[in-house]
């Protein structure tokens, strides 16, 4: 720890020493009062060494200093840049992060005038040479982190080989207390049958939903170490998979990997020559040779819904799942508001509502992706090539959004430098009462959460001095239109970029079921915001012009069938030359290219619509129908838990 300073804590102003304390415990199994006791340290030591008004703040948090995205390290690094702070201490850099990382805030501290204090790792940046004291400590915190990863992964496989190491068992595994090897642990008498049914199921065709409803509707308890009450789809998969049925135990087929960006982890394969197996043959329920055939069959079954990839690579592997193709992630459905994802009914490109697939909504019509992506593209593309010049009008409205927001910016500041004043007084008073020798739990109390309001308004006084006056550049409507040809059409529509873009332009897109008034294919409709003002690279433009661009469109994402898609040529031109033969039926429907047919239930469908009276052939579908192939309401696992946002554009 550090012992004597050489030089003295010097306030920016005020003569109040503005502190922050940086505590931290890595797990939750990790005892609270941990905290608490690191900012008492912290508080004692520059309480011994200042003896003026001290304001100290303190940011405490729970999790691994190795990840880089925490929200507590984001507010660490804002309150040093917003030039408030005169001293960031901690017990060592560790509490506050690992890696480069740590170094990295030493020297923003010392870009923004603010003292960064380490005690246990002899880190002062007011004294000279820091920098190797915090590249040493930096480096010596990783090799110290990776030596007992190492140490820990050694002992964990030895123990495995000498046959320890047992963790969580599946269903049909008994555990008794102090069991520390597989010939301590037996199989449960009553699963023989159970998974003697379940593989024969699986053989005979079954799904893995189909066993998942056959193990609840039989009373079968799931494994000791489930989160979840009843079987499921990928439960029974996960459990089907596990060798363990067949006497094998495995371990180290995944090992974590860092990602060095954000610290976190993610699971990986692990290289061949890692992976450690010991035969239990006691524990087996399945004769080996079954099982491996089932596995196979199953694999060979499944593998037309896989991913093909290119040359025999998967195109995306190591890529996250949010980052994907327009509409992927964009799409709600306005029945349930979950999200629509790819792979509906089998169909890569097809999407379905993720509620639909666990039974929690009825809305099981898909999306087709690239038709979608067609109509959509073409919707918006109409949009803005009608859009009028910007006329007088449209201007001075678009000039008085920009004097709104100047407007309340200004106000805001007012009222924030209004109240900063308003509790220095309040501030001032308080200290005046203590200063006469009167105490008061109530008013220590108000004075500290005084002076926590006035740090925090004045940061946010700052922040807003520093953002500068809205600067509205209106383009030209032409200039708008070429820039929304040149961006929208010259992209690949399967690449992040077009996704990203669409996402500026249309933050959501809702789907709606919708069906002909006379019966047929139930088909989506989207509803959402255009927000032109995405094409736009100037953020005060952008955000100024955005509810004057505004729009709100409706897209149908199918093709209609014949008698709605000529439905309106067909009616016109039977006005405008009556029928009185059948051989004028037949000439007029070869001038629309259709069949008499075809003419005859356009008609059918207008004079359904007449006797309705409405002008658009498609109705919404609000409740679940009685017939037909959307039937997920039948399902024994079917119960509709919509979320509060859905329908909502």
């Amino acid at each position: 720890m550090i012992n004597s300073l050489t030089n003295k804590f010097t306030p920016r102003a005020n003569h109040i020493l503005y502190v922050l304390g940086v505590e931290r415990i890595s797990k939750e199994s990790q005892d609270e009062l941990s905290l608490d006791d690191q900012e008492a340290l912290l508080k004692q030591y520059i309480r011994q060494r200042y003896d003026g008004q001290i304001e100290f703040k303190s940011i405490k948090s729970q999790g691994s200093g190795e990840y880089l995205d925490r929200s507590e390290l984001y507010e660490i690094e804002r309150l040093i840049e917003s030039r408030q702070l005169d001293v960031v201490i901690c017990e060592d850099l560790g509490r506050i992060c690992r890696r480069r990382r740590a170094y990295d805030l030493c020297e923003l501290c010392e870009d923004h005038g603010t003292r960064l204090i380490a005690l246990n790792d002899h880190v002062d940046t007011a004294n000279d040479g820091w920098q190797d004291s915090a590249f040493i400590s930096t480096w010596h915190h990783e090799r110290s982190n990776r030596d007992t990863s190492d140490r820990i992964r050694r002992s964990l496989r030895n123990r495995f080989s000498n046959g320890g190491i047992i963790q969580t068992l599946i269903y049909g595994f008994i555990k008794p207390d102090g069991a520390k090897s597989d010939q301590d642990v037996y199989k449960d008498p009553e699963a023989e049958a159970i998974y003697e049914h379940w593989f024969t199921m699986l053989e005979n065709g079954a799904t893995y939903s189909d066993v998942a409803d056959w193990l609840n509707k039989e009373g079968v308890h799931v494994g000791p170490g489930s989160r979840s009450g009843n079987w499921s789809c990928k439960m029974v998969k996960r459990v089907t998979y596990n060798p363990i049925l067949k006497g094998l135990r495995v371990r180290n087929k995944k090992k974590s990997q860092r990602i060095n960006r954000t610290g976190r982890r993610k699971s990986v394969d692990s290289p061949l020559e890692e992976i450690l197996t010991r035969s239990c043959l006691h524990l087996a329920f399945i004769n080996p040779d079954r099982y491996d055939r089932l596995i196979k069959m199953l694999d060979d079954r499944n593998k037309k819904y896989r991913r093909k990839g290119k040359n025999g690579k998967d195109t995306r592997k190591n890529i996250s799942k949010k980052r994907t193709r327009f509409p992927g992630q964009m799409v709600e459905c306005g029945i349930c508001g979950r999200k629509y994802v790819f792979g509906g009914h089998g169909q890569k490109d097809h999407l379905m509502c993720d509620g639909a697939r666990d039974h929690s909504c009825w809305n099981g019509v898909t999306v087709d992706g690239p038709l979608a992506t067609e109509k959509i593209l073409s919707a918006v593309l109409a949009e803005i090539e009608q859009l009028p010049d910007f006329d007088q009008k449209f201007l001075e409205k678009v000039h008085e959004e920009s004097r709104r927001l100047d407007q309340d910016l200004i106000n805001k500041q007012s009222q924030l430098e209004r109240d900063i004043h308003r509790q220095e007084q309040e501030i001032e008073n308080l200290l005046s009462y203590l200063r006469s020798g009167n105490t008061s739990e109530r008013v220590s109390q108000d004075l500290k959460r005084l002076e926590s309001e006035h740090k925090d308004n004045q940061l946010e006084l700052s922040a807003l001095k520093d953002k500068p006056h809205s600067t509205i550049e209106i383009p030209d409507i032409t200039d708008l239109k070429d820039l929304a040809r040149t961006n929208l059409l010259h992209l690949e529509v399967d690449s992040w970029e077009f996704r990203l873009l669409m996402q500026r332009l249309i933050p959501k897109i809702v789907v709606f079921p919708y069906q002909l008034c006379d019966g047929g294919k139930i088909v989506l409709r989207t509803r959402f915001r255009l927000f032109i003002a995405g094409l736009l690279e100037n953020s005060g433009s952008r955000g100024t012009l955005q509810k004057p661009l505004e729009r709100i469109l409706t897209v149908d994402l199918f093709d209609p069938p014949q008698r709605a898609a000529y439905r309106e040529a067909v009616i016109e031109v039977r006005q405008a030359n009556p029928i009185g033969k059948k051989k004028k039926m037949e000439e007029l429907a070869q001038t629309l290219g259709l069949t008499v047919t075809a003419m005859q239930y356009a008609v059918a469908l207008h004079r359904k619509m007449n006797s309705l009276g409405i002008t658009d052939p498609y109705m919404p579908i609000t409740e679940p129908p009685e017939s037909g192939k959307l039937r997920r309401h039948k399902h024994p696992r079917y119960q509709f838990t919509p979320l509060p946002h859905a329908g909502e554009i």
